[in-house]
């Protein structure tokens, strides 16, 4: 409770008085202390030598007054392969999306919302460091290059927001610099800041608390989510009221080229519209040490448009010998 209390009074303080100013001489190496002492904290010598990671969690996505409850795994296995597997169905949507990498190869498995119970369809697009993708034309064989190496770069920085959370790292594929950015304080205590970049575009900001040494939060910026909606509830068949919420109604091959046809006329208007960037938080709460390694059980990622909770159900880590 005390390091959710210091987090959510940092980002308050932060955003009014930002961070104590550093000696410029001292960044880098300060740096590189604090970010010692913390993988210390977290592993020591266990995550010098960590070869792989899965996890298994159960997600809750908020949105306005959408909410969508979803499984989540993620596999990582050092030093070039990724993936990021969500799934959900229920009333309001069914969906299965896959993203990461294999080396410089995007792992492209992703799709859309189904067809809800009363014919309407929610399709997520736009994420933060996602691309907006369309259902139009086929791309060209140099288009679709640009789009894999984009899919790369965007799995490749979603893995590092975590990992630095996790672990005090970002992928090594990034060669990022860290610099200290001075210490944010709030009255349950103080935290130090630690600034990480790379020449490819990836931007965060990463608090640990100087008592623990275990991270609390991480900021950066991003695209914010997009939703296309199309359909709703739709009269049953001889004007009979809609099906009760949790039954399901068959949907005709008419209504679902319509809703299609509706879906992806949002979809391009979006694509001709820059995206709108928004500052996101993920917290790292719940930390339980397992086999000499601790590890946030719980996280959450907050922007001014959603909230998303993320509850470990299982998690497993190797290390080399």
């Amino acid at each position: 409770m005390r390091m959710q209390n210091l987090a959510a009074r940092l980002i308050a303080l932060t955003a009014i008085a930002g961070v104590y100013p550093a000696a410029i001489a001292q960044e880098d190496k300060k740096a590189v202390e604090v970010l010692a002492g913390a993988r210390k904290a977290i592993g020591g010598k266990k995550l010098d030598s960590l070869k792989t990671l899965s996890v298994q969690a159960a997600m809750q996505r908020n949105a306005g007054n959408f909410q969508m409850n979803s499984d989540l795994e993620l596999f990582l296995e050092l030093p070039d392969k990724y993936m990021r597997s969500e799934s959900s169905s229920n009333a309001m949507v069914n969906m299965a999306n896959t993203l990461g990498f294999n080396g410089d190869r995007p792992l492209k498995s992703n799709g859309p919302a189904g067809i809800a119970s009363g014919g309407g369809m929610i399709i997520r697009m736009g994420g933060p460091g996602g691309p907006a993708v369309g259902s139009g034309d086929k791309p060209t064989p140099e288009q679709q290059q640009q789009i894999d190496r984009q899919m790369v770069r965007s799995a490749r920085h979603d893995i590092s927001r975590l990992m630095l959370g996790w672990f005090g790292m970002t992928h090594p594929s990034l060669s990022a610099q860290y610099t200290y950015a001075g210490e944010a304080e709030s009255p349950d205590g103080k935290a130090y800041v630690i600034d990480v970049k790379n020449a490819d575009g990836f931007a965060a900001r990463l608090f640990i608390d100087e008592n623990t040494q275990l991270p609390l939060m991480l900021t950066y910026h991003g695209p914010q989510p997009r939703i296309v909606t199309a359909g709703g509830p739709r009269p049953a068949p001889g004007g009979a009221q809609p099906a009760p919420q949790g039954q399901t109604r068959q949907v005709t091959e008419e209504e679902r080229k319509k809703l299609a046809a509706d879906a992806d006329k949002q979809i391009r208007e979006m694509e001709e519209q820059p995206p709108v960037m928004v500052e996101y938080t993920l917290f790292f709460n719940d930390w339980r040490e397992e086999d000499g390694i601790k590890f946030p059980h719980a996280l959450r990622r907050a922007s001014p448009t959603e909230s998303v909770s993320q509850s470990r159900k299982n998690w497993r880590l190797e290390s080399t010998a």
